[in-house]
């Protein structure tokens, strides 16, 4: 009875099943029938007009035909009978072929579960009788879906299969690992069998099958709970499922399965990061290679036409290789790092032999730096004896070549750089281009130095690692000769730019403080040099990257002033510190300049601009501080620093043709006017500073001279109101203090009281210095000037009538008013005379 009364279930769920379909089987009939319209008009199209090329199957997908050219009858017109088109039957197409195609798949999963939990409930069938049942309701929906499909019901068929492929999964899932009826192998097998089996019907019924299908291919090992887990064994199932999804996609050009592939092997390998161990670390690190030449083997060379499917050559490829590093970071030991450098050889071989992918053993080649870099190496000390007598190292007797601890390290490094050499040279005159293959072989070995260097001497000075380097010179001097030899500049430049790389490398293993900083940028020039003469336009990218490693160096590193360049002034360590990689960097952007005005022109015409306002900064300080650059700024020290401020930006806006010195003036003129406005307020009455006749020249008088003079520049037009307030304001603070200090000598300008005297002449210098004002804007037209004249008189005029008349006395009184009156009485006359127009003069 409680078979009968479970058979009568599944048919009702069948038959509700089939009911929810027929939406489905209508809508696709309707489809057919347009399609079958469409058909007699593209035939009548197609008459005269020759038939696209066929394309195989398995590579169609990569390969999209051209529509055929129009010809130029008219087609006939639809027949009343088909739907228009409209938005009301893309609607309806969208809620019966694809909302209502996913969610009938969803229904049939459920409708599923829900039987099982009804059976459960109820206590119809046990666990066998369920899976059993379950089993036969997946074959079943398998075979309807195949009888739909027959009968160009697609839709409905994808809905089935995808249905049905679930049901298999979750009946192998129920006999397994759920109930146990199964050893966990067998268990397992069935779950991977019935994922399989999706992937297979994906070639027949869709990407939604395929999504089941890989879903629960690699969700299957999570769900088997064993007492002896193999990790061999979980990633060759992995590289199975892999290799399946893959081929799938290859034939059917579906890019998300091949994502999904790339991220679920990728997150299997994260995932048993923490539980590989000993040799059982060897199943994901060789899992890493194996399924990043899947990736690269299945993918077919059309794909490469198409923005997806480059992408697809190197981004698993990289994804795969980031896994590989995690398992080294997180289990350690050799197997990870194998994996991980097997990735090179591969990329070697697939760059040879397909041409739109020879940077991909770049990619390869970071990686493998990547895992030097990684590489964990305890502590160790050289093997050499010291003899030391009371104390004092007298010798040190040579040990091993290396301590057996590094001993691996090296070793690896160095098949690194020899395997990436060797397939550069190999390459580069057998390949289609050249130049990737040559750029490996001179980059790699540098690079490879280099990273080893870090992780073994600590960046510290070691004269046999500059040796080393030295050697690598030698050697890529010896590979641009034998390129130029075949009459290839390009590939002779690399090679050349590659002997500056290892000798710069090599000044870093023996020099210290500035004097590496001058070594880099001393190779600028000379790699300017090799980019015109090889036609080499990527070095201006190096020469950026170069600059840019001087440039933050030399101005934000805050070790810089702790540097011993001497005490002598002027002539000191400051000068081969700034001025010759000044000199260098003008000299490469002239050099560079001559085939190209581009950014890396710019950056190094602004990288010389910038260490020469610095050497200027230095040198002051330097001097002012008597030798010692972290001494006290002085208020004397300010002043000249805001001057030669002023002064660059005035000869770089006065003389500069060309834009970036243009700019450089504008930024250096802003920053002499902040510093100006600076002086201005903290000027040496309100901080108490000691200031003298060249203080206050520097400080004030010099740069009002320098922005009166500029401030008819293009380049300052914005900013004229701004530059030439701040002029006639630092000319009027300096001649106030300089009358301060006339009056004070021993330059204390805070304490002193103001004498009668003292205060006449700020009057009379006010006088003076607004008449010249004056008269300088009636010469030039400009109101401003005329504007701040008269503001000068006002301020004279309201401190003669609020301060002099109470302060002064006597004969000091009678000049101030005296000179008042007759300054006022003249500026009345000169408006007159000169600014205000005949016709607008009072009677």
């Amino acid at each position: 009875m409680e078979i009968i009364l479970g058979l009568v279930v599944i048919l009702v769920v069948i038959g509700g099943w089939l009911l929810g379909i027929l939406g489905f089987i209508r809508a696709a009939r309707a489809e057919r029938g347009l399609a079958a319209l469409r058909r007699q008009v593209e035939g009548l199209m197609t008459a005269a007009a020759p038939a696209p090329p066929q394309v195989p199957p398995q590579v169609a997908p990569w390969q999209p035909v051209a529509p055929p050219p129009p010809v130029a009858t008219q087609p006939p017109p639809i027949p009343t009978a088909a739907p228009a088109p409209g938005s009301a039957r893309d609607v309806e197409a969208l809620l019966t072929q694809r909302w209502g195609t996913w969610l009938g798949a969803a229904a049939l999963l459920l409708s599923g579960v829900f039987l099982i939990r009804y059976a459960v409930d109820n206590g119809l069938l046990g666990p066998a009788a369920r899976c059993l049942l379950a089993l036969l309701l997946g074959a079943g929906l398998l075979g309807g879906a195949g009888w739909l499909r027959r009968r160009a019901e697609t839709g409905a068929a994808a809905a089935l299969a995808a249905g049905g492929v679930a049901v298999l999964f979750g009946a192998a899932y129920g006999a397994g690992p759920f109930y146990g009826l199964l050893p966990p192998l067998v268990g397992f097998g069935l779950m991977a069998l019935a994922a399989a089996t999706g992937l297979l019907a994906a070639l027949r019924f869709g990407p939604l099958v395929a999504a089941i299908g890989v879903t629960g291919a690699f969700a299957t090992p999570a769900l088997v709970a064993t007492s002896s887990p193999s990790l061999p064994g979980l990633f060759a199932y992995l590289l199975l499922v892999t290799a399946a999804a893959l081929a799938v996609m290859r034939r059917t050009a579906w890019v998300w399965l091949g994502w999904a592939a790339t991220i679920a092997g990728a997150l299997w390998v994260a995932v048993m990061a923490g539980e590989a161990g000993g040799m059982d670390a060897w199943a994901p690190a060789l899992f890493v290679p194996a399924a990043a030449a899947l990736h690269l083997g299945l993918l077919p060379a059309a794909a490469l036409d198409h923005v997806a499917g480059r992408r697809l050559s190197w981004i698993p490829f990289a994804v795969l290789g980031v896994a590989g590093l995690l398992l080294e970071a997180v289990a350690g030991g050799a197997a990870p790092r194998v994996g991980v450098l097997l990735l090179s050889p591969l990329a070697v071989w697939k760059g040879w032999a397909e041409p739109r992918l020879d940077r991909l053993p770049w990619l390869a080649a970071g990686l493998g730096l990547l895992v030097l870099l990684l590489w964990a190496l305890p502590d160790w000390q050289p093997t050499g004896e010291v003899i030391s007598i009371e104390g004092v190292v007298q010798a040190i007797l040579p040990g091993a070549w290396a301590p057996e601890v590094i001993r691996p390290l090296l070793l690896t490094a160095a098949l690194l750089a020899a395997f990436h050499a060797a397939a550069g040279l190999l390459l580069e005159t057998r390949a289609a281009r050249p130049l990737p293959w040559a750029t490996l072989a001179a980059a790699m070995p540098v690079l490879t130095l280099a990273v080893t260097y870090a992780q073994v001497a600590r960046f510290q000075r070691d004269a046999l690692w500059a040796l080393a380097a030295g050697l690598l010179a030698g050697g890529l001097a010896a590979a641009a000769a034998r390129a130029r030899r075949q009459d290839s500049l390009q590939r002779a430049g690399v090679y050349a730019a590659g002997v500056l790389a290892a000798l710069a490398l090599g000044c870093a293993m023996l020099l210290r403080a500035h004097w590496l900083t001058l070594a880099i940028a001393l190779f600028l020039p000379p790699l300017a040099w090799v980019e015109a003469k090889a036609d080499l336009p990527p070095l201006r990218s190096l020469a950026m990257a170069i600059a840019a490693v001087v440039l933050v160096r030399l101005l934000l590193n805050p070790a810089v002033l702790s540097y011993d360049y001497g005490t002598t002034p002027l002539l000191n360590g400051l000068i081969p510190a700034y001025g010759v990689p000044a000199a260098g960097f003008a000299l490469a952007a002239a050099m560079l300049r001559r085939r190209a005005d581009d950014r890396s022109v710019a950056v190094l015409e602004a990288g010389a601009m910038a260490l020469t306002a610095a050497l200027v900064a230095l040198e002051i300080h330097h001097l002012l501080a008597g030798g010692a650059l972290p001494g006290r700024v002085t208020f004397l020290d300010a002043a000249w620093q805001v001057a030669a401020l002023a002064l660059q930006a005035a000869l770089l806006l006065g003389w500069a043709q060309r834009p970036v010195p243009r700019e450089a003036g504008r930024v250096l003129g802003g920053m002499a006017l902040a510093g100006g406005g600076v002086l201005i307020l903290a000027n040496p009455i309100v901080t108490g500073a000691p200031a003298g006749w060249s203080a206050l020249v520097a400080g004030y008088l010099l740069p009002a001279a320098l922005a009166a003079l500029l401030l008819h520049r293009p380049a300052l037009r914005d900013v004229a109101s701004l530059v030439g307030g701040y002029a006639v304001l630092a000319a009027g603070v300096g001649i106030g203090l300089a009358i301060r200090l006339a009056f004070h000598p021993d330059g204390a300008l805070a304490a002193p009281p103001v004498g009668e005297g003292e205060q006449w002449a700020y009057s009379g210098a006010g006088l003076a210095y607004g008449g010249a004002l004056l008269a300088l804007g009636i010469r030039r037209q400009q109101r401003g000037l005329r504007r701040a004249a008269l503001a000068i008189a006002a301020l004279v005029t309201g401190k003669a009538f609020l301060l002099d008349m109470g302060d002064l006395a006597g004969l000091w009184r009678v000049l101030s008013f005296l000179g008042l009156g007759l300054a006022l009485i003249a500026l009345g006359a000169v408006y007159r005379r000169f600014v205000i127009p005949p016709a607008s003069r009072p009677d």
